[in-house]
């Protein structure tokens, strides 16, 4: 399958709802990791912000409760600003527009920070991406990948031979993302002409509890990738309750890696 146009998700409606609802996890469950960055990117004392590939909009609505600037976001998604034109309705300092992440309509040398969150894995070319986040920030000025995983990295335990490589990039490659892109962000900054820092934003493992929770409020969304992969009910239903009794007897570990690039422009 080609990659997909960054921001053109190619859901169904039906499907846009649950990938929704698992955004707005990832925003709840990565914001103490995020906020660090945006400390160590100057956000706070930023003008103007322009936040890439914004999605619903659980990540700008972060951006803007820190910041007295002014933030502009796009995405390629005309459903995904509908759904955030709602979200940050009471946000005065943000500004919503469709745009294609890798030919920014922008000038150069024009925003003081730029900042993009779950992006560059979907991206059809992401080196492109960060060339034009680069060209668009002022010298002197911050590019800030905040959260790009690398599922090579995927550590999970009890194991599942069959189900395991699904949720471990299988299921990200068939929709056309790579799943191996935190490894990349370090080549991708410095080859846009900046200067580079990478790290590891996820330090905590979470407990069972927190596991449970989280993969109960966003059922639909890993039925519907494990039926999309040929499961059948009966072997999604047996994967479900030896996972969850896994976790109810608190022997289940999950972690993968999920990576963060800040990038100086000369």
């Amino acid at each position: 399958m080609s990659k997909m146009k960054v921001g053109s998700h190619k859901r169904s409606k039906e499907d846009l709802v649950d990938f929704i609802k698992k955004l707005e996890l990832q925003a709840l469950e990565t914001a103490e990791e995020r906020l660090p960055l945006y400390l160590e990117v100057e956000l706070k004392d930023a003008e103007l912000i322009l936040d890439v590939g914004c999605g619903p909009g659980m990540v700008t609505r972060d951006i803007a409760r820190l910041t007295k600037g002014k933030v502009i976001a796009i995405d390629g998604s005309e459903d995904m600003i509908k759904v955030a034109k709602d979200i940050l309705k009471v946000y005065k300092n943000v500004e919503l527009r469709v745009g294609d992440a890798e030919n920014l309509s922008f000038n150069d040398n024009m925003f003081d920070v730029v900042t993009c969150n779950l992006l560059l894995m979907w991206a059809e070319n992401p080196q492109q991406v960060v060339k034009e986040m680069a060209r668009v920030t002022k010298s002197g000025g911050n590019v800030l990948a905040s959260l790009e995983p690398d599922y090579g990295g995927k550590l999970h335990w009890p194991e599942n031979p069959k189900i395991d490589p699904i949720f471990a990039g299988k299921a990200i490659k068939a929709r056309g993302g790579d799943p191996h892109i935190g490894r990349k962000l370090r080549l991708l900054f410095v080859r846009a002409g900046l200067k580079t820092k990478v790290g590891i934003g996820n330090n905590r493992i979470w407990n069972c509890k927190e596991d449970k929770a989280y993969y109960l409020h966003a059922r639909d969304f890993y039925v519907k990738t494990l039926k999309d992969a040929g499961l059948s009910q009966k072997e999604i239903d047996k994967w479900e309750y030896n996972y969850l009794k896994s976790l109810d007897e608190g022997v289940q570990l999950n972690f993968f890696p999920q990576f963060y690039a800040i990038g100086k422009k000369p």
